[in-house]
């Protein structure tokens, strides 16, 4: 997937695209406020059909400089983000569990707990966000993230809303 830094913006988002040769156009989304305020968003993103579903990958800041800095980062992500996710899940269902996870509770929560999101912030640390597929492991509106630091060891797991 590759575009040039010629090709158009998408709508709602700003002129300031980030481009990477494997990944595609990066774009920051725009908010129109309904008394014309604009709202620039704290990242760089884009959508891309992973796995058979739809990630957003984002690079958390406004600079298009930064954000180019942190591209390869990303991409060391997503192209180990099965053993990320592996690890992630672990990650999710051990913190939450108060016994040691079963197999079949491992496997369970892979099945159910889809990547929604990954994110790179500032400092190069990895957050992996989830959906809960099934509804069941989280209430609605909250989903875990799992933040692995530079070398890809969990360091953080949450629940967000």
């Amino acid at each position: 997937m590759t575009e040039s830094s010629s090709s158009s913006t998408p709508p709602g988002a700003s002129a300031d695209g980030v481009v990477d040769e494997a990944l595609g156009v990066f774009a920051r989304d725009v908010l129109e406020l309904s008394d014309g305020t604009m709202l620039d968003s704290d990242f760089h993103s884009l959508t891309l059909p992973l796995d058979g579903q739809s990630v957003d990958l984002l690079l958390q800041t406004q600079d298009p400089t930064e954000a180019r800095s942190l591209l390869p980062r990303l991409r060391r992500a997503v192209e180990h983000r099965t053993e990320l996710r592996r690890r992630a899940v672990e990650a999710v269902v051990t913190t939450f569990s108060t016994e040691p996870p079963t197999a079949e509770d491992l496997a369970e929560a892979a099945a159910d707990l889809l990547t929604q999101a990954i994110v790179v912030d500032g400092t190069g640390e990895v957050i992996l966000h989830f959906t809960d597929s099934c509804g069941r492991h989280l209430l609605d509106g909250y989903w875990p993230a799992v933040r692995f630091d530079e070398a890809d060891a969990v360091i953080d797991v949450t629940v967000e809303s």
